[in-house]
């Protein structure tokens, strides 16, 4: 019998509280994918080497590099599957400059509602 593999989503945010979070909230909802959080982004990099990521949920305050910077690294690599971008930022032109990038699928701002947090983990 073939087993049926669970969509593997990425999630990258800097504050371990958010990770805390983000799990319950999604677990509440009993959906069949497999969530792997990252503080930073070299580590999710790395990770990818290795590991098929579908989705990307990404925060664009991040320590060791900008979100942004993170973006540009992430598309050289080849990445096609699915961004969004979940972050506290309330710049303007952050969610200018996302809406613009055909390759990011959404811009959301934390805390994210039930219904935004659906659409992200079912898209």
């Amino acid at each position: 019998m073939t087993q049926i593999k669970k969509r593997q989503i990425a999630v990258l945010d800097d504050d371990q509280i958010q990770h805390i979070l983000f799990r319950k909230r999604a677990t509440q909802l009993a959906l069949d994918i497999q969530l792997d959080f990252f503080e930073e982004p070299e580590t999710l990099l790395e990770f990818m080497k290795s590991n098929e990521v579908e989705t990307i949920i990404s925060d664009l305050n991040l320590e060791s590099m900008s979100g942004w910077l993170f973006i540009e690294v992430l598309f050289k690599t080849g990445f096609e599957g699915k961004l969004f971008i979940v972050t506290a930022s309330i710049i303007p032109a952050d969610r200018t400059k996302a809406k613009k990038e055909k390759r990011i699928q959404g811009f959301y701002e934390k805390p994210l509602s039930d219904s935004d947090l659906i659409q992200i983990l079912t898209a």
